[in-house]
């Protein structure tokens, strides 16, 4: 491959025989030099994009090759400036984003420094001296949720308090002259018994939530297996790996729509997520994870 410095100093490229102009001083650090390429390592985490794509990794690929204004769409202003950073680079003018592309960007699409913003759901609070466990409403998501499934025998044990768990405790309340209210307090622990705190979800840590690399360092065995998965699955789908949406715009066990189907390597084992088995399914919706975190299920993950 020949480099960008000597298509410089010459004031043309040839590509396929063709003579191009070589990019303007000012395009210049949309061509960065040997020294800021990526490893193989660190471009392979990175997306595929193509047209109609939609993430942040798109607004930092438009502001790398100076497409204005910057947005998260992959449109026609970026296909013309990635097919133009492809031919001055020796590769074929395709309006595609993948290992070799993000390896010549190199430096100039960066990955920003994690935010120290607070988790949106906080981990619930430490029990009180003699109480076996925080207090509990509907609608609330923790792992002090999957004790009390646990304990009470409620199935699945998502970590979401819903209407089975509601019905479950006011059941347990009811049968022992206590207020069916369906709100767990130091009353209710105190009927549950020997109710021990529960695992931390690896999903959800500080670690997890600011590191690519330690939620790819996970696995997807772990990411399947936590708490916030069964949750999120069970309020997206029900687990049915075959359902959709009745606007046909989400599909399968994780609701996963087209571009994010497409994004994650959907496509290497089916047109859409329905068609794919459940656990290619699990794959592609880890390898979002390993990208997004949470934020692509957070309304599921993190309920108000």
């Amino acid at each position: 491959m020949r480099s960008a410095t000597a298509a410089l100093t010459a004031g043309s490229l040839l590509c396929g025989g063709l003579l191009f102009a070589a990019p303007s001083l000012a395009n210049a650090a949309t061509v960065p030099q040997p020294d800021q390429l990526l490893t193989k390592a660190e471009a392979k985490q990175r997306p595929v994009l193509r047209r109609g794509d939609r993430s942040h990794w798109v607004r930092r690929l438009n502001r790398a090759l100076s497409v204005k204004p910057a947005r998260k769409v992959f449109r026609k202003k970026t296909a013309r400036a990635v097919r133009a950073f492809r031919t001055n680079h020796d590769m074929r003018a395709r309006p595609v984003v993948n290992v070799r592309t993000w390896r010549l960007l190199g430096d100039a699409v960066p990955v920003p420094k994690p935010k120290p913003a607070a988790d949106p759901t906080p981990p619930p609070s430490a029990p009180a001296p003699g109480v076996l466990g925080p207090e509990l409403r509907p609608g609330a998501l923790s792992i002090w949720v999957v004790a009390l499934q646990q304990t009470l025998g409620v199935s699945p044990t998502s970590g979401y308090f819903g209407p089975l768990t509601e019905a479950a405790v006011k059941d347990l309340q009811s049968g022992s002259n206590l207020p069916a209210t369906g709100v767990v307090t130091a009353a209710t622990w105190n009927l549950l018994g020997g109710v021990t705190a529960p695992a931390v979800d690896p999903t959800r840590t500080a670690a997890a939530r600011d590191s690519a690399q330690h939620r790819k360092d996970l696995g997807v065995a772990a990411f399947v297996a936590s708490w916030t998965a069964s949750a999120v699955v069970d309020r997206e789908s029900g687990g049915n790996c075959a359902i959709v949406s009745y606007n046909g715009a989400w599909r399968g066990k994780w609701q996963m729509d087209a571009s994010f189907w497409a994004t994650y390597g959907g496509t290497e084992f089916a047109a859409a997520p329905e068609a794919a088995t459940c656990a290619q399914q699990d794959l592609v919706a880890y390898n979002g994870w390993v990208d997004r975190w949470w934020w692509p299920w957070k309304k599921e993950a993190f309920p108000q």
